[in-house]
């Protein structure tokens, strides 16, 4: 069963210490994980619009916007805009629960996102998903062996990750929870999931063709 803990990352100001030495953590096991390198893969040749919920730092679509200058980027997120990255992104600050999808589909990336939610609010996203024509969703896996890696890198991260690190892994996802969470089969995606050794669980779910 999933357990939700609050993160200390989540309510600390954007530019504590603590919060960037964090941040910074969190970069080096997405590279570790693989899973920045997955998405980019996943996006496609010549997607139209791409857009992340839960955007962060930005550096994720800033690699996406230079791979492909010609789609329109939107980004939602708590924190502002990063001063120095994604100045053509549409970047839309505040609760993605009360935020309005954008109306031109295409590609939707919810990264490290999805398990900051309760059951009953994932199932609100319901109707934000419906225009996407492809979603790509890359979450913790709840399994022993994410959890004994998490353990082995304790001696070198912060103590703000250290904490984060552990709940995420207690509020992540087993195979077939997000779907049905979600209602990704009954909205007419066709699904891959997949899961690694390193602790991610992977979506690619794709509109059906008419």
């Amino acid at each position: 069963m999933r357990k939700l803990t609050p993160e200390l990352l989540d309510h600390l100001p954007h530019d504590d210490p603590g919060a960037v030495r964090s941040r910074r953590d969190l970069a080096r096991i997405n590279r570790f994980m693989g899973n920045n390198s997955w998405i980019i893969r996943s996006v496609g040749k010549s997607p139209s619009h791409i857009t992340e919920i839960g955007a962060g730092d930005g550096i994720l679509l800033s690699k996406l916007s230079k791979l492909h200058p010609g789609a329109q980027i939107n980004a939602y997120d708590l924190a502002p805009k990063p001063a120095d990255l994604l100045k053509k992104a549409n970047w839309h600050r505040g609760d993605i629960l009360t935020q309005t999808p954008p109306e031109q589909g295409g590609v939707l990336i919810a990264n490290l996102f999805l398990h900051h939610f309760t059951d009953e609010q994932l199932r609100v996203f319901t109707p934000w998903l419906q225009g996407f024509d492809t979603i790509l969703i890359n979450e913790p896996l709840r399994a022993k062996l994410p959890q004994l890696l998490a353990k082995a890198a304790l001696p070198f991260i912060h103590s703000i990750t250290r904490h984060d690190m552990r709940v995420s892994i207690e509020a992540g996802f087993i195979p077939g929870e997000i779907p049905l969470l979600l209602g990704l089969k009954d909205m007419g995606f066709e699904l891959q999931e997949t899961t690694t050794w390193s602790g991610s669980i992977r979506i690619i779910a794709k509109q059906s063709p008419i």
